[in-house]
């Protein structure tokens, strides 16, 4: 929305006064029109899950067996290689700075929980962190920059593990549970899309959990993770399957979080939460006409209207009014999405990753039958 109205006022007066206008409206300023999944790169081997993309042209995916893909190109082409000594691990965050910069986590118990660094495009990886707690699961990482990020566990005892790095990796420390809110009993997060946990420029960040059977909350901080605070939110967590899955925030105050049950894939539950303080209280959202649970969601920046693609094994929905409606679109399996603008979604899932085309019904070929595959492995 900010971005439509820096045209409009970039044009001035001329404009308004302007009788007649035979321009066309930019894709942005069109929006995301009957959108489609276009599969870009396809490999039955790997289940995809982490994604980042850090502009229109650079995306980087993650995935099981301990794979990481890359394109410098908007996804005309992709380069795959697998981590050594990662061959049995699963990568379900990635978050990357440039085509050279990235991070990367698998999930498990003990020392499968691992962060990997690379600053050469992938030729080589670092092994940056390894957890050695049997009862730690990390489940997602972000940074706010190239020196200061931060991972979460699944809780143990009534507490919380995060582990915060002031040095791009170089080394790691605990929060201190007492700058945590103590855990309800088996309260954590799903590692379905490397979305439960989410930062901001300035500091700010967010993680959601589940799992409890209690309630959810999203606990957020504004101080790089040293002091956290939780807020309740409507989305329901009756077992350890059912919770908020993934978060996204539009801008410093505009948030959503959405969820579900993913053992209940015919369930249609409470599953949108939305925020506009930033994350201090949240109210319920639009119902998703997505079933079981939603696994992955994304802010649409530079939409003319406050835009969210929501992904899941069950299938994708749209929302053009920050998450009041949803309309389905798809019912293709992906697990995470990442939106940078109108004209550059990606979606990943198991054995492929997609782009997200839109435009009249006419132009726009759906995922299933989508027959160019532009990838490339190494």
């Amino acid at each position: 929305m900010a971005l439509l109205t820096l045209i409009f006022i970039g044009f001035g007066l001329n404009a308004c006064q302007t009788s007649e206008d035979n321009s066309t409206p930019s894709a942005a300023q069109q929006g995301i029109i009957n959108p489609a999944w276009v599969v870009q790169h396809t490999d039955t081997t790997t289940n995809y899950i982490g994604l980042f993309a850090v502009d229109e042209n650079i995306v980087w995916a993650s995935g099981s067996g301990g794979v990481v893909t890359r394109t410098t190109d908007g996804g005309e082409s992709w380069t795959s290689s697998v981590v050594d000594g990662a061959s049995s691990l699963a990568f379900r965050d990635i978050h990357a700075f440039n085509e050279s910069t990235a991070y990367v986590l698998s999930i498990g118990n003990g020392t499968d929980s691992r962060i990997y660094q690379t600053d050469d495009a992938g030729m080589s990886w670092n092994l940056v962190f390894e957890n050695q707690d049997e009862n730690s699961f990390f489940d997602c990482l972000s940074f706010w920059d190239e020196d200061r990020g931060i991972a979460f566990s699944d809780s143990y005892e009534g507490e919380f593990r995060l582990i915060r790095t002031l040095d791009g990796g170089a080394s790691w420390s605990d929060v201190p549970d007492d700058q945590l809110p103590d855990a309800h009993p088996g309260e954590g997060a799903f590692a379905s899309s490397g979305t439960c946990l989410v930062t901001r420029a300035g500091g700010l960040g967010w993680f959601s959990t589940g799992a409890s059977g209690i309630d959810t909350r999203v606990i957020r901080t504004a101080d790089y993770g040293v002091t956290w605070e939780a807020a309740p939110t409507p989305i329901e967590s009756g077992s350890g399957s059912a919770g908020i899955f993934t978060l996204s925030f539009l801008d410093d105050e505009m948030g959503v979080a959405m969820g579900g049950d993913y053992s209940a894939r015919d369930s249609l539950l409470l599953n949108t939460a939305l925020t506009m303080d930033g994350g201090a209280s949240w109210t319920t959202g639009g119902q998703s006409t997505i079933r079981g649970s939603i696994f992955g969601v994304s802010y649409v920046p530079g939409s003319p209207s406050p835009t969210l693609i929501a992904v899941a094994p069950t299938g994708s929905d749209i929302s053009t009014d920050n998450g009041a409606s949803w309309t389905s679109f798809s019912t293709d399996d992906f697990w995470s999405v990442a939106g940078i603008s109108p004209t550059a979604v990606w979606a990943a899932g198991p054995g492929r990753l997609a782009r997200l085309q839109s435009g009249p019904a006419s132009d726009v070929s759906s995922s299933e039958s989508s027959a160019s595959d532009a990838s490339s492995s190494e």
